[in-house]
This record gives C-alpha cells, sequence and structure tokens, in this order.
C-alpha cells in the first residue's frame, strides 16, 4: 500500500506540473496580447493575438486580445482584426538555358527569376534558386594601351598577332566583341614639359616625332571585326611624359562612363585589358597641375574621342572607381611589367572584386596567354549580392557550390565554378521586427556581382498593419478629440502630440507631474519614470534599446544562436516581458530545443541515436 500511495503522488505530481505548465503558457499568451494598445503592433506580437476594431467597444477587456476573449467580451466577428493570409507565388520560373545563336535575349542563369512572398515581423523564410554560368556568354573585351614612349614595342607586338588573337577569343566564347583605347598623362605641368617644342612633339629627345601629350583616347568602340582592331592599334601614335605614373584611372573612369560610345552591350561580360609598365596617379595629384576639381565621374569625350577636362579634374580615387566597377560590372585585368606588379598588386587588394594582376613580359609577347588566363579566373567566380540594405528585410545565403551531394554553407561566394555546374542556393529572407506598423512592401533584387543582368526578383509583402487602418477614419472623425484622428477603432494622436487627449506636443519638454506619473509603473517600489531606461514623453515612456513594455520593465528576450531572431521567430516562440514563450514542440532560453527526434536516426533506421546516446534538442549528445 505504501508503494502504491508513492506513486499516486508522483502521478499527481507529475499531473500537477504539467497543468501548472499549461497555466503558465496561457498566462504568457494573453500578456503577449494585452500589453499593445494599437492594431500594428497587436497582430504583430504572436500569431493568436486579434484586435476589435469596433469604435463602439466599451468592455474594459484589452482590445488586443485572442479570438474567444474577445467575442466573449462584446466584440463583433466582423470586427476583429486578423493576421493577413501568407503569400507564396512563384511569378516566373524560366529553365536555365544557354546561349542560343544569335539571341542573346534567351540566356538563362539563375532560376526562378521572381518571387512573390510575404513576411511577418520576426519571420524568416528559404527560398530555392539554382544558378548555371552559360556556355557562350557574350565577352565585350576592351584593350585600354599605355602608349608613352616606353611602351612602343609592346603596340607592335599587339599587331603581330592578328591572326592568334580571333583564334584565342574564339576558345573562350563565339560571342565576343573588342574595342580599342589609350592612355599616356595629363597634358599639364609638371606632367609634361612646357616648352613649345616638347609640348607638340614630347619624343623629340628621342629624334622622333610622336602624338602631342593626351590623358586618354578612344580609338574604336567594341565590333566582332578582328581587323578592324588590328589597323586602329596599328595606326595609333605613342606619346611621351616626364614622370613614371600614367592617367589609367582617367582613362578608367571614361571607359566606364560612356557607355554609349564604347559600345558595351547591356548583357555581357565586360573586361577591360589595361597593360602598361608604368605606375598611376589617384586623386589629390592632378592639384600639383591645377586640376583641383573633383572627378565628377562623368563622360567627357570630344568628337575625336579625347578626353577633353583632363586639365579641368583631378585624377579618380580608387573608391570612385571600385563603385563604378560594381554599378556598370566591368572586370580589368591588368596586365603589367614586372617593375610595376607590386604597385598593382596593392591596388588588387582594395578592387579585388572586379580585378586580376598579371606580370607581363616586357615587349607585351605573352598577352594572349595573359588574356586567357584572366578570364578563366574572372569566369570561375560567382559571387551574389542583393540591395536588401534600403528595408527591412535581410537575407543571408546557403550554398553547396556546385559539389554534388555537399554540404549547403553559409556564403555567397563561390570559387572554381566552371560551365556545365549548377550551383544550388538558398536564401533565407528575413524580417526581425516592424520599422513602422503600416502595411508596405520591399522589392529586393539578387543578382551575380559580376554580371548583374540576370536576377531573381523578390517581391516582398511586409505585413505589419491592419486593413482597418483606413475604413472607418472619414465617417467618425468627429468621434475624437483635437489633434488625434480614428484608427482601428481608437483615437490615435497625429504626429507630434500625445497624451490620454493629444494635447500634450511631443516636443514640450516641460511635461506635468500628471502625466510623469504616467510613466511609473503602479504598485512598484520604483519611482522612477520608464524604470530608468527611457525617457517620459507626454505620459508615455520612450525604452531605451533592449527594453520594452509600457514602463520599459521588460528587458529583450533571448536571441536564437541558429538564425539570429528572438525567440526563434514565428512558430517557435515569443517574447513576454523579457521571458520566451515556446510553441509546442520547442523548450529553451531561446526556443531554439527542439523536441524532435528524427533528425538523430540513420536513414531508413528507427533507432535513436543508433542506440548508443540521446537526442537532445535534436542533436546526438
Amino acid at each position: 500500500m505504501y508503494g502504491h500511495g508513492v506513486l499516486c503522488l508522483l502521478v499527481f505530481s507529475v499531473f500537477s506540473a504539467r497543468v501548472a505548465g499549461q497555466v503558465q503558457q496561457q498566462l504568457l499568451n494573453k500578456l503577449v496580447c494585452i500589453e499593445h494598445e494599437e492594431c500594428g503592433s497587436c497582430l504583430s506580437a504572436a500569431s493568436h493575438c486579434r484586435w476589435c476594431a469596433d469604435p463602439y467597444y466599451s468592455s474594459a477587456a484589452p482590445r488586443c486580445n485572442d479570438d474567444e476573449t474577445l467575442v466573449t467580451t462584446g466584440c463583433s466577428q466582423a470586427m476583429i482584426q486578423r493576421p493577413e493570409k501568407p503569400v507564396w507565388v512563384v511569378a516566373e520560373n524560366n529553365s536555365l538555358q544557354d546561349m542560343q545563336l544569335g539571341s542573346q535575349e534567351s540566356v538563362v542563369q539563375i532560376q526562378p527569376q521572381r518571387i512573390k512572398l510575404s513576411l511577418k515581423p520576426r519571420e524568416t523564410k528559404k527560398i530555392k534558386f539554382s544558378y548555371r554560368p552559360a556556355k557562350n556568354y557574350p565577352l565585350d573585351l576592351y584593350y585600354l594601351m599605355d602608349l608613352t614612349w616606353s611602351m612602343k614595342d609592346d603596340k607592335e607586338t599587339l599587331v603581330s598577332l592578328r591572326d592568334d588573337l580571333p583564334t584565342l577569343l574564339k576558345n573562350l566564347t563565339d560571342n565576343f566583341r573588342l574595342g580599342f583605347g589609350s592612355f599616356a598623362e595629363k597634358p599639364i605641368m609638371p606632367f609634361i614639359s612646357v616648352d613649345e617644342r616638347r609640348r607638340a612633339n614630347p619624343c623629340s629627345v628621342e629624334e622622333e616625332a610622336c602624338e602631342a601629350t593626351y590623358s586618354f583616347k578612344h580609338h574604336l568602340s567594341l565590333t566582332n571585326q578582328v581587323n578592324e582592331f588590328i589597323n586602329e592599334v596599328n595606326t595609333s601614335s605613342v606619346t611621351a611624359n616626364l614622370d613614371n605614373a600614367e592617367a589609367q584611372l582617367d582613362a578608367l573612369m571614361q571607359v566606364l562612363t560612356c557607355g554609349d560610345r564604347i559600345g558595351w552591350s547591356p548583357r555581357s561580360r565586360k573586361i577591360v585589358i589595361l597593360s602598361s609598365d608604368g605606375l598611376l596617379h589617384t586623386a589629390g595629384d592632378g592639384r600639383l597641375g591645377g586640376a583641383t576639381r573633383k572627378n565628377d565621374e562623368k563622360c567627357h569625350l570630344d568628337e575625336k574621342g579625347y578626353y577633353n577636362e583632363a586639365a579641368t579634374y583631378d585624377y579618380p580615387s580608387i573608391a570612385q572607381i571600385y563603385r563604378l566597377l560594381d554599378e556598370y560590372k566591368v572586370n580589368v585585368i591588368f596586365a603589367v611589367t614586372e617593375s610595376v606588379k607590386e604597385h598593382y598588386d596593392s591596388l588588387h587588394q582594395l578592387l579585388e572584386d572586379f580585378t586580376y594582376v598579371a606580370k607581363l613580359e616586357s615587349d607585351s609577347s605573352n598577352i594572349l596567354k595573359l588574356v586567357k588566363t584572366g578570364y578563366e579566373d574572372i569566369v570561375s567566380v560567382v559571387d551574389f549580392e542583393d540591395d536588401s540594405s534600403s528595408g527591412p528585410v535581410k537575407v543571408r545565403y546557403f550554398t553547396d557550390c556546385g559539389v554534388k551531394g555537399g554540404q549547403m554553407i553559409e556564403a555567397t561566394r563561390c570559387t572554381g565554378v566552371g560551365y556545365g555546374m549548377t550551383l544550388n542556393y538558398e536564401a533565407h529572407v528575413a524580417l526581425d521586427a516592424c520599422r513602422e506598423f503600416v502595411r508596405s512592401s520591399q522589392t529586393i533584387r539578387i543578382s551575380e556581382s559580376q554580371l548583374g543582368q540576370d536576377s531573381l526578383t523578390l517581391e516582398v509583402d511586409i505585413q505589419c498593419g491592419c486593413k482597418c487602418e483606413g475604413d472607418l477614419q472619414k465617417d467618425m472623425s468627429m468621434t475624437c478629440p483635437a489633434n488625434s484622428h480614428l484608427v482601428c477603432g481608437v483615437c490615435q494622436c497625429n504626429k507630434g502630440w500625445s497624451g490620454p487627449s493629444c494635447d500634450c506636443s511631443i516636443e514640450d519638454e516641460n511635461a506635468s507631474t500628471e502625466l510623469m506619473a504616467q510613466c511609473r509603473e503602479p504598485n512598484t517600489t520604483r519611482a522612477i519614470a520608464c524604470s530608468g531606461v527611457g525617457d517620459c514623453l507626454c505620459g508615455k515612456c520612450d525604452c531605451d534599446r533592449g527594453y520594452s513594455g509600457r514602463y520599459c520593465q521588460c528587458k529583450t528576450c533571448e536571441i536564437s544562436l541558429e538564425n539570429g531572431i528572438e525567440c526563434g521567430g514565428v512558430g517557435r516562440g515569443v517574447c513576454v516581458c523579457g521571458q520566451c514563450a515556446c510553441s509546442e514542440g520547442w523548450s529553451g532560453e531561446a526556443c531554439d530545443c527542439t523536441s524532435r527526434n528524427d533528425t538523430c536516426s540513420a536513414p531508413g533506421g528507427n533507432d535513436i541515436c543508433s542506440g548508443h546516446g540521446d537526442c537532445v534538442c535534436g542533436e546526438f549528445r
């Protein structure tokens, strides 16, 4: 009998603890709703919270509560605001497609292309997409050559390769075009001689004739006629300057910004081959010669193709070049001689995402090899980026980098990518919190950083507001006091006003004693307003970061290490005044411990941890 009594007591204790836990959970579920005084924040608090938008709702019970309670306290079903239904529509999903002969528009490198979805605060949705580099993708190759005196033999070498060049490019892609430009130096003192004879013929000291010094000249727009390219190189003239630093950045700026003159295609891989044996000038150097105005990042080519504002604008900064390389999706191969390679290696560290540095022989005899290796290095890197920084939605990326059966790792960048490889990505799109409790949207464009033409567009419906926000304002505006308007059944103060009657200007720092008392938590020993971690503005607390609640009495909850969201996000738990109220199937301080144990079983087997361990939070321990 004694043993039976102990067993009964034990069962009763377990039952009582379970009931107590259920009661505590129900209490937390109530608390997470009732503290909210606006519809938007109410529906965003938890999935079970509802709002009564009936302006004649006279119950003393809070307007933000669960469905059953609102109906019981007299709110009409038709006036109860509920969370909007989730949105998930794949609006555009063309299959991956290589370049078709004569049709650049047919190529598809990313799939799908457009998705419409919705996000609630603290919600994350996972979007799978694939990327495959297309064969025969168009290549626009612009050869930007240093034509100062010391590069004279390099020009002649390039002309001698007239038969080998098209063969090389066809091995890279069937769709290529070539363009040609040259650079020297700003035609201002102290970079050139001001002697009249030397100004007209800067090569006079070599007892040869050459062209007057110029900063940049565009010789040939992009074309598929190789003979035109060779002819332009052959007929171009060298020039000279005084120092061993040239106007490479002046030239690059014009090549990037004069898109119509250069002839860049909207759908192509754009590469500039910059060959030189000299150092380069950067922002600030131009002021020595009177080019004092900051580079304006605009095209300034005259009818003959010369950069005609070189004496006015300073050299561009490295930061300007980086930003424009990213904007126009252009890569640069620096083909430079051994004597200056270290200088360009340092530059590459600042422009790493868009540049490649290769050693050029003194006579440029290995230029074709450098073009091939540089091109292959550039196309073997795939890196994704997005423009989500302008809104509240954030994106994290996971990928297998094309390894069959490989694990998904958090990364945007993959190397060693070859044609025919399909890279699988998973974008985790999350809305941590609502900036404002209004309905809004955000469009996010995910694209490959070096191309940018193919993209995945996300049209995100941000579900932070309520449908009732504008429904009743006009018909019942007379029921609200001055400086306020009706929103979802309650009077809300206009911007700049606060207080129970909306008669307190937020800009008025001299809040009355009565309003200050409304910022002190009742029935506590703390007499300080807003718990000492916020400011009392017209009877309402403006809490410091990390605190919430009507009196700033609540600290923020634990953040899940798995996804970085408070209490694990939607479906796992909600924050109730500093404590996570976990949903069924989840536990732990941040609700990141799952009760599932199927993840601890081998495929095809039922034994937990193979009978040799315990499954804790879905993992073998």
